[in-house]
């Protein structure tokens, strides 16, 4: 037996174990094997013995937080609610969706669940499996399990915070007993998840204070409060205001369209990114929208009201706090309530016709089609406020210091009888140099990073303007002493005039810092080609590169291009891996789950 193991343990473990297993009769080493075998499986080690009895009574002291989220919201407050928690001299395991072992939800006895929602009901990856599993044949009953859930969500779609209401229903079909009620956050949420978070715990703490505890837990001790230098010094409420360096239009003069390549000023201490980041751009709206609204509602923009404590004209609230240039289900609810009308009550209650209304309109169109009186104090409840933009940003750190750049695509359509234009692309357009600065703050996005490996092959996959994140990849992999090999696959509509830095690329070529590209322009020929087209046709080299450990990211519209891609993957991987569906279905959420496909789809 040394021989066989003296490779895994030291000389005095092996020592140690040879006087053990010499003393023990053989009712004692059936004993032994037996402990070891039972209890290597927990965990993947061992539980010593003096802790056997106290597993039970460890869970039903300690509170555990399961977060799930795309954009690392749900991660912040989840740490938050730890740090409070322990302040409080509870006992917390934090734990995310994405790494959570499911099997160990029948042992959870409290439980504090912070999830988001992503796009129009849809579960953020990280917390599919545990969605499914729950709603699944094996989901176990969880009679004596406390928990709260806090959900995150975006009240402009029509499946508002779907992913948290479904876990709050399920948990408590499941037997789970509700300690605290849903709270369902927009995306202005951290007030009010703060006060949810604090109450929250306060329950749980009641609870947990009657519970007897344990040696391991007697000793607890607060952590402290974060340092202001552990704090973000810009955010949406402190945004940096950022000088504009340059504007450069990136289209050639033929296209109907208009794409802008923005450079902004970031040499402060306190903004700083990583390739994969984003930027969120306070807009304001445009002088043209404001004066028809004015104008639909017969209001005074120089009439004074109070905005969150700060007395402002209703012109500048109109410029700079509410949201006006699109009408969202919450607004329309609001304003149905306010001025019934029945025609649009059924609209609202009709979630196809109401939401092909929503699409392209704004609140002069609601206004014109369904109007009512109202006061300056009454439309500024009605409105949502202004929300950020959110921008990929297409520059590195270390190929830019003191830069952010940014690829804009200019919004301008028609839409029932009025032109209309995107509120933040349109802002971005038309500032300049002289001009007042972008208020600008870093979305930080840990789910779209660059492999740490840096050798490591990528294969970024992007359309239009999701091109941008990589423009930063590629400036930064071109600076590192060992860089791994990477291809592009680029489509847009016309070559000669929506080919987006296209010298740039052919010069990364050039030096090898990226080494292949493959494009598609879908208006160029008698077929509308793609970049899926372009991944079927190179599926064998792709199929290498994915064996080789390469890591797949994916930029762009969420419901068409990333949809087609990721089907344009499972279809290379069942024809090059000979697999069936299913199982190269499998193979790519594996890639998910090891972060090696990574998306940043809107």
């Amino acid at each position: 037996m040394a021989n066989n193991i003296s490779g895994a343990l030291s000389a005095e473990q092996l020592d140690l174990l040879t006087k053990l297993t010499s003393s023990l009769n053989k009712e004692q080493q059936v004993w032994v094997s037996g402990y070891l075998a039972g209890f290597t499986a927990v965990n993947g080690g061992l539980i010593p013995l003096s802790q056997e009895s106290n597993v039970t009574e460890t869970t039903q002291n300690t509170l555990t937080i399961l977060y799930g989220t795309r954009t690392g919201n749900g991660e912040g407050l989840a740490k938050k609610a730890k740090r409070l928690a322990e302040e409080q001299g509870l006992t917390v395991a934090l734990k995310s969706m994405e790494t959570y072992r499911i099997r160990d939800l029948q042992t959870e006895k409290n439980l504090l669940v912070i999830v988001s929602t992503h796009g129009e009901g849809v579960p953020p990856f990280s917390a599919q499996e545990l969605h499914t599993f729950i709603h699944g044949k094996r989901a176990p009953k969880l009679e004596g399990v406390n928990f709260g859930v806090l959900a995150l969500g975006d009240s402009s779609y029509f499946q508002f915070c779907k992913t948290g209401i479904d876990f709050d229903l399920q948990l408590e079909k499941l037997g789970g007993k509700r300690l605290a009620p849903i709270l369902t956050c927009d995306l202005d949420f951290e007030q009010p998840a703060e006060a949810w978070i604090k109450s929250t715990l306060q329950s749980f703490g009641e609870l947990l204070s009657a519970v007897p505890k344990t040696s391991s837990t007697v000793n607890q001790k607060p952590v402290s409060s974060l340092t202001d230098t552990e704090k973000v010094k810009y955010s949406k409420k402190n945004p940096f205001k950022a000088p504009v360096f340059e504007k450069v239009t990136l289209h050639g003069k033929p296209s109907e369209r208009q794409t802008i390549h923005l450079e902004l000023a970031t040499d402060d201490q306190g903004l700083t990114y990583e390739p994969g980041d984003s930027a969120g751009i306070i807009p304001l709206n445009p002088p043209e929208l404001i004066n028809e609204v004015l104008k639909i509602t017969a209001l005074n923009g120089q009439e004074e009201l109070e905005i969150n404590g700060t007395k402002t004209t209703l012109y500048d609230a109109l410029r700079r706090n509410f949201e006006i240039s699109k009408i969202t289900t919450d607004v329309v609810k609001r304003y149905v309530d306010f001025a019934p009308n029945s025609k649009l009550q059924k609209l609202v209650e009709n979630p196809e016709k109401f939401k092909e209304y929503l699409y392209g309109r704004d609140i002069v169109d609601l206004f014109q089609d369904f109007p009512a009186k109202v006061t300056s104090e009454e439309l500024s409840k009605l409105l949502r406020p202004i929300q950020p933009r959110s921008y990929s940003i297409s520059s590195s750190p270390l190929a830019c210091p003191g830069e952010l750049h940014l690829t804009v695509s200019v919004v301008n359509y028609e839409n029932s009888g009025r032109s209309k234009r995107g509120a933040c692309s349109n802002f971005l357009s038309e500032v300049g140099i002289e001009n007042e600065p972008v208020p600008i703050f870093i979305e930080s996005n840990p789910n779209f990073r660059l492999p740490k490996n840096e050798e490591t092959p990528i294969v970024m996959i992007g359309a239009g303007t999701g091109i941008a994140p990589y423009r930063a990849f590629v400036q930064h992999r071109e600076l590192s002493e060992k860089r791994g090999k990477s291809w592009l696959f680029f489509g847009n509509r016309n070559f000669e005039t929506e080919f987006l830095y296209q010298t740039e690329w052919q010069n990364f070529l050039k030096s090898g810092a990226l080494t292949k590209m493959s494009v598609a322009f879908s208006r160029d020929g008698a077929k509308k080609e793609y970049v899926q087209h372009r991944l079927i046709e190179n599926s064998a080299e792709l199929f290498k590169w994915l064996e080789e450990g390469a890591h797949f990211y994916i930029c762009g519209d969420m419901n068409n291009m990333a949809g087609d891609v990721q089907k344009a993957l499972v279809k290379i991987v069942e024809k090059e891996g000979a697999l069936n569906t299913e199982s190269a279905q499998e193979y790519i959420n594996n890639l998910q789950r090891e972060k090696r496909l990574q998306l940043d789809v809107y």
